[in-house]
Parts: C-alpha cells; sequence; structure tokens
C-alpha cells in the first residue's frame, strides 16, 4: 500500500483480547434487553429462528468487513472500502447513513439505560438519565481511546455475567408449552422479526472500524471479529429461549423490561437486582462503543472531506476529539426527543444500506486478496437489501430521505476543493 504522508492517522493500540471486548461490547445492550419483545409480538417463538437468520447476515457482512480491513486498513470501515473498491459516491452513501443511523444508535440505547434507571429510581425521567449517559459516555471517549476501552474491557464481563445469570437462573422455570404455536407470524412475521433483532447485532464489525488502532489487524480483525459475534450469538438464543419459555411470547410482547421480568416470574430477587445492574451497565457499555465506532467514521469522512475537514484534526494522543464530540451532541438530541420504535427501524434500515455496500465493495476483491469464499459476499448483500426492504415503509421511506438529504449536502453543501479520490483509489487497490 502507498502511504499517505499528508493525512493523520491513528495509532495503533488495541490487541486481541481488546478487539474482541469492543465488539462485543458493541453487539450486546439494548438489542437484547429492548428489542426482543416486539420481535416476539410479531414472530412468536420464531424468534430463536430469527436471531440464527440476523445472525448469519451479520456474519457474512462481518467477514466482508474483515476482509476489506486486512486489504485496506483505514478508519472509517465501509466509508473508506467504497470509496476505494466502488467509488467515492458509493463511499460517501454508506459513511452517511452509518453516521446517521449510528448516532441514532447510541441515543437510543441511552434511552433503553434511561428506561432500567427509571425502574430503579422512579424519580429521575428516562430522557434526563438518557442525555446524562450520552454526555458521560461523549467525556470517556473524548479523552482517548485506550481510557474507554479500558472501560469496556471490565464491563463486558459484567454484560455477559449478567445474561449468563438470567439463564442459569431462569431456565428451571421454562414450560415447553410457551413454545407453541412457534411461528404464528408466519415466513412474514419472521422475517420481520429478523430485520428487527439486527438491531441487536448492529455492533459486529465496530473491530473494522478501528482498524488504524489495531495491532496486526490483518490477523487480529477477523479473528476478533469472528468470536465477538460467534459469542454474542449464543448468548442471544440462550437468553432468547428462558425468556420465551419463562414468559410465553404474548407477555414478553407486551413487556418493556423483559428480562427482568423474567426472573420476576421465576421469583428470584438475587436475579432481578443482577439484570437490573447488568442491563444498566450493558446499554451504557453498548453507547460508550458505539460512539467510539461512530466518531472514526466521521473522522475519516472529515479527512477525505466528505464532512467539515475539522473533525480530522487530532489531539492529544492521536484522539479524534472533534468528531467524538461531533456525534455525541447529535446523539444527546436523539436522547432527548426522538421516538424510540421509530429511532430502532431507521437505524435497522440505514445500517443494512451500509452493509449492502460493504459486500457490493468485497465482492470487488480479487482472488488473492480473498480470506473467505465470494458467496458469503454474495449472500450477505441479498440478505441486507431483503432485510431492509422487510420493515415498515414509513420506516423505509424515512430511511431513504435520510439517504436523499445526504446526496444533497454533498452535492451543493461540500463544494470545496477535494483530493482527487480516483487516483486515490488506484493508488491503494489494484483496478479492476
Amino acid at each position: 500500500m502507498v502511504s499517505e504522508p499528508n493525512q493523520p492517522r491513528l495509532r495503533p493500540q488495541l490487541g486481541m483480547f481488546d478487539a474482541v471486548a469492543t465488539g462485543l461490547a458493541a453487539i450486546l445492550g439494548a438489542g437484547i434487553f429492548a428489542v426482543i419483545a416486539p420481535a416476539a409480538g410479531v414472530a412468536g417463538p420464531a424468534l430463536l429462528v430469527s436471531l440464527v437468520l440476523a445472525a448469519f447476515v451479520a456474519l457474512c457482512n462481518a467477514l466482508s468487513s474483515s476482509q476489506l480491513a486486512a486489504v485496506l486498513p483505514r478508519t472509517g470501515g465501509t466509508y473508506e472500502f467504497g470509496r476505494r473498491m466502488l467509488g467515492p459516491w458509493w463511499g460517501f452513501s454508506a459513511g452517511w447513513m452509518f453516521l446517521t443511523a449510528n448516532t441514532v444508535g447510541p441515543g437510543v440505547i441511552a434511552l433503553a439505560f434511561g428506561g432500567y434507571l427509571n425502574v430503579i429510581l422512579p424519580s429521575v425521567p428516562i430522557r434526563v438519565a438518557a442525555v446524562l449517559a450520552v454526555l458521560v459516555m461523549t467525556s470517556l471517549n473524548a479523552v482517548g481511546i485506550r481510557r474507554s476501552v479500558k472501560v469496556t474491557d471490565v464491563l463486558v464481563v459484567v454484560s455477559v455475567f449478567s445474561l449468563l445469570a438470567l439463564v442459569v437462573l431462569g431456565l428451571p422455570g421454562a414450560n415447553e408449552s410457551n413454545l407453541t404455536p412457534f411461528a404464528p407470524g408466519g415466513v412474514g412475521g419472521t422475517l420481520r422479526a429478523t430485520a428487527l433483532l439486527f438491531f441487536a447485532y448492529t455492533g459486529y464489525s465496530r473491530i473494522a472500524t478501528l482498524v488504524e488502532e489495531v495491532r496486526n489487524p490483518a490477523r487480529t480483525i477477523p479473528r476478533a471479529t469472528v468470536i465477538a459475534l460467534g459469542t454474542a450469538t449464543i448468548l442471544y438464543l440462550l437468553v432468547a429461549v428462558t425468556a420465551v419459555s419463562v414468559l410465553g411470547t404474548n407477555r414478553l410482547s407486551n413487556s418493556s423490561s423483559p428480562l427482568e421480568d423474567t426472573m420476576v416470574i421465576v421469583g428470584s430477587g438475587v436475579g432481578v437486582a443482577i439484570i437490573s445492574a447488568g442491563a444498566l451497565l450493558t446499554t451504557f457499555n453498548e453507547g460508550l462503543s458505539d460512539l467510539l465506532g461512530v466518531s472514526r467514521v466521521a473522522f475519516a469522512m472529515g479527512r477525505g472531506a466528505d464532512l467539515p475537514r475539522g473533525l480530522a484534526r487530532l489531539g492529544g494522543g492521536q484522539n479524534p476529539w472533534r468528531s467524538v464530540i461531533f456525534v455525541g451532541s447529535i446523539s444527546m438530541l436523539v436522547a432527548a426527543f426522538a421516538p424510540f420504535a421509530t429511532a430502532v427501524a431507521v437505524s435497522s434500515f440505514g445500517t443494512l444500506l451500509y452493509y449492502t455496500v460493504t459486500n457490493l465493495s468485497a465482492l470487488r476483491l480479487k482472488k488473492e486478496q480473498r480470506m473467505f469464499p465470494r458467496v458469503l459476499a454474495g449472500a450477505g448483500l441479498v440478505g441486507c437489501l431483503s432485510l431492509a426492504f422487510a420493515l415498515a415503509p414509513l420506516d423505509i421511506a424515512v430511511g431513504l430521505t435520510i439517504l436523499v438529504v445526504g446526496i444533497v449536502f454533498r452535492v451543493f453543501f461540500l463544494r470545496l476543493p477535494r483530493p482527487k479520490e480516483g487516483a486515490e483509489a488506484t493508488s491503494t487497490v489494484p483496478a479492476h
């Protein structure tokens, strides 16, 4: 790869454990604690199948991201992959959808945090708790990745423990009759639930967006991604089986705190305490990790002149604190005003479009650059498009409107002297 000495670059600081912990922290959180309820409402017990389908699409996307990161080790994820493999407009579209969808994401996660805190402390309004949570997440990320990742390393262990505790304490209260009828919503309900549950996996490629800050990325990123995604999927299935078999899908779908209610039904006061604490720590940790990843995409887009260039300026310790504060501010607005259900669906739609570009980019890799069979990228592409357009028409319309706004923004607002992106792409990746 030809070096680019005139552009700011981030310093490799993260090893295998840090990479796995960051990936797990980005996956585990508001998805399994909150989205499992509406998924049960549309799919019934077949949400277990939906979890596996969502995990398969996520795995295909993650493997495409991993092999692209090995070939193009630059922070920004699919924004950078799309620019170099497909062209600047593809990269911008991916980056814009990731940026908008995933600045919504931490705000949504903060709302889940506020909801759990409100159960414990009813005097604290949900929105106030959510905004304060985003403020703390932003502050931790602004002081540097090493500090925020150290927090992540500790909290992800707590998250895993709390979910395992739910399984151990809850399964003795399981009732097999709650698993029938298995698929009351049919194939359509199962696919819609898959699209909703995809939100629970949206952090699986967080590691690839941090590629410049990972040591030995060609080896570390694919392994860490598969380990994080595999661990999260096993935990999700165990937790979902427990919640469905204890609560039944009718009660589950109407619950605002389904995992806590599972512990209430089995009569475990200890379990209620563990889940309440785990929910708070897990949702906070996921929001912290999401803000970290999104800030790196904002940094990359500023470096590529697709956002104001000031976002690419680095502070002490090579930390892009301006991009951190930028995305944190937007997330605080979401936490203060956005409806939860709509924000979840729009975040899922935007992320699915983002990974559509990921898989298209992976399909352009040459044979000698591939780490995985080409068919996986094709499966990821079909899966992303299918799930994106399985969502409600209004959510699709909002997502497409966001994309159009981004295109207009790039055409009319960012009329600045731009780097020769085509030449840059040619110097980075062999012509196809």
